[in-house]
Parts: structure tokens; sequence; C-alpha cells
């Protein structure tokens, strides 16, 4: 065996080689993207009921249930509650937009930009909605003449704080913290194969 058939061979060698590490970067590639892309459709059908559950539950459960007066007490609970209402539906919506405007085949740049900005905006309506609640249920209350400083109160209001409480909670420690931080360690690792 001559010398430059040696060296073809180890050329060729060389090039089957690059071949399979480039086909199994893209094949890892395409399934980070594929997995991440199913967190991300998630949170967009997530975003989608939060778009019409609102409008669901308010029609069909509370609505009917309200019987409209001229008492001060309605018209302040109307308003407390309408005002939580229009600003928790606004930010769903541009929510809505912002994760829609996520797109894992753009640049990793342009991808990684999104992400974060969506999470301070979900980071940002969730801390808001939290302090928003209260005077959304005491609104909601006030129009459905709730007795809300009676003994016999005591124990459904004791129950909605503590669910409250529990909710914040949970949603801030792993929902909303966890969830980004396994998107931006996907959308690093797709990162890590591009620049390779």
């Amino acid at each position: 065996m001559e010398m430059t058939e040696l060296q073809n061979m180890w050329t060729q060698h060389n090039k089957n080689i690059s071949e399979n590490t480039r086909i199994n970067k893209q094949i890892l590639k395409t399934i980070l993207i594929t997995k991440t892309e199913r967190k991300m459709n998630w949170m967009k059908a997530k975003a989608i009921v939060n778009l019409i559950l609102p409008l669901v539950l308010l029609a069909t459960i509370f609505i009917p249930r309200v019987s409209i007066r001229v008492d001060s007490s309605f018209i302040f609970g109307a308003l407390l509650f309408g005002i939580v209402f229009i600003l928790g539906y606004y930010w769903s919506v541009q929510y809505f937009l912002r994760v829609m405007r996520v797109d894992l085949r753009k640049s990793i740049t342009s991808t990684k930009k999104d992400v974060v900005e969506l999470e301070k905006y979900e980071f940002k309506i969730t801390k808001l909605g939290y302090m928003l609640i209260p005077f959304a249920l005491i609104g909601m209350f006030m129009m459905l003449e709730f007795p809300f400083f009676t003994k016999s109160s005591f124990v459904p209001v004791s129950l909605i704080i503590t669910v409250m409480i529990v909710s914040i909670y949970i949603t801030f420690k792993f929902s909303i913290i966890e969830r980004f931080r396994t998107i931006n360690r996907e959308i690093v690792e797709i990162e890590k194969l591009e620049i390779e």
C-alpha cells in the first residue's frame, strides 16, 4: 500500500467522522428545539386559555348571580372588580402576544431576548395580579352582598387567604422560575451546538 493511498484513506476517514459529527449535532439540535417548542406550545395553549376562561366564567357563573342595585356598595364593588378584571385581561392579551412572538426557528440571540422579555413580563404581571386579587375579591363580595366581616364568613375568607398564599408560593417558587430556567438552559445548549 502506497503512502498516498494511506493518506487518501485517512482523509476519507476524517471526512466521514466530521460528517457523522455534523449529523449527530444536527439531530441533537433538532431534538432540543422540538423539546423546547413543546414547552413553548404548552405556554401558548395556557395563554389562549387565559384569554377565554375569564370571559366564560364571567358570562356563565358570575354575571347570572349578580343582581344589579343602585347603592354605593354595589357601585364601589363593581368598580373594584371591573378595574382589576380589565387590567388582568389586558395583561393576558399582552402575554399572549409576547408568547406568540417567541419562535425557536429565529436566531438564538433573538429567541433568547424574546424569552427573557417574556419571563420578566410574566413575573411582573403575576406579582401585580396577586397584589390586585384581594381588591377584585372584595369588589365581587360587595356586588354579591357577601357578609365579609361576620363569624360565618371567617372560614371561607380564611380558606381563600390560605389558598392564595399557597398559590403564590407554588407559582413563584416552582412554576415561573423553574419553567424559564429549563427553557433558558435548553436554548443555551442549542446555542452551543450552533457555535461548535
